[in-house]
């Protein structure tokens, strides 16, 4: 079996456990460290099974925050519809979920389910993620991203150029947020750390066209903050992804957007929850020569 996370693994002589085999090393499971061989035992039922939807409680426990997300996203691959999951940690869900719900307790035998309102406190929620912890594994800059959908395909593209593990990607919650974003607030998480660039789409219908109001002063917040933000050239994030890597994923029907052609202009279309997916995909060359590989490259 191969695993994701850069081994392999194989039976145990006595085939009463897994022989893990990480960097050229031989480990049997139980010496591997709980959290890991958790990641490992998940992800050979989840691999071998392919299930519509996959539920866990709790799949931060005994993981280091860097590799939580990560665990997260390969899982996400093996289950055809997607994974549902439980959590304390709420930078986990705010970097992970598209979706986001709280349970309150109201009585012994009742609770409330409700929408989660994301939250404009991006220092708040980089202490959730412990970004401190982060560093001491690596990891050198932040990058401000749109929102969840973002947040997964920037993480598969960020792979193809070797910095996934240098960059901590941190969502913004959407055009609602941006348009809520102000430079006091970005100046609060460079106190946590200075290295911190941004990338939005442009929604433009032309190359020429203007940007609308709140992307503009997104924009002028982050000048004013000497924060580095790229507005994508073409429209959206999803105008990236390659005919190529669209077929494969999703079959010989759906093709690739141009530049700045609207999603309800071309049928079938993909779900913006698969644009991770399909990233999955994508080769570096696709992206080499466009300004969001540019912008990728010099991170």
């Amino acid at each position: 079996m191969l695993l994701k996370s850069g081994g392999t693994s194989d039976a145990s002589d006595d085939k009463q456990t897994l022989i893990v085999t990480i960097e050229g090393r031989s480990y049997r499971l139980n010496d591997i460290g709980s959290g890991l061989a958790q990641f490992v035992l998940v992800l050979a039922v989840a691999a071998k099974i392919q299930p519509e939807y996959i539920l866990i409680d709790e799949p931060e426990l005994n993981l280091h925050p860097s590799l939580q997300r990560n665990f997260l996203t390969t899982l996400a691959a093996y289950a055809k519809s997607g994974v549902i999951f439980s959590t304390h940690s709420y930078g986990l869900a705010r970097t992970s979920a598209q979706q986001i719900y709280s349970v309150q307790r109201i009585s012994k035998h009742e609770s409330r389910l409700s929408s989660l309102e994301t939250t404009p406190r991006l220092a708040e929620l980089l202490g959730e993620l412990s970004f401190s912890g982060y560093k001491e594994l690596g990891f050198e800059s932040i990058l401000l991203v749109e929102g969840p959908n973002e947040l997964l395909t920037f993480q598969q593209w960020l792979r193809l150029y070797k910095k996934d593990s240098k960059v901590v990607l941190l969502p913004l919650g959407g055009s609602q947020m941006i348009r809520n974003i102000s430079d006091i607030q970005l100046n609060e998480i460079k106190r946590i750390t200075p290295k911190i660039s941004a990338v939005i789409d442009s929604e433009r219908s032309s190359l020429n066209a203007e940007l609308d109001n709140n992307r503009k002063n997104f924009v002028e917040a982050c000048g004013k903050s000497d924060i580095p933000c790229h507005v994508l050239t073409r429209r959206a994030l999803e105008h990236y992804l390659s005919d190529r890597a669209i077929k494969n994923e999703k079959g010989s029907k759906y093709s690739a957007l141009l530049p700045y052609q609207r999603r309800e202009d071309i049928s079938p279309m993909w779900a913006k929850s698969e644009n991770w997916r399909i990233a999955q995909r994508m080769t570096r060359d696709e992206l080499d020569n466009t300004d969001l590989g540019e912008f990728l490259l010099n991170l």
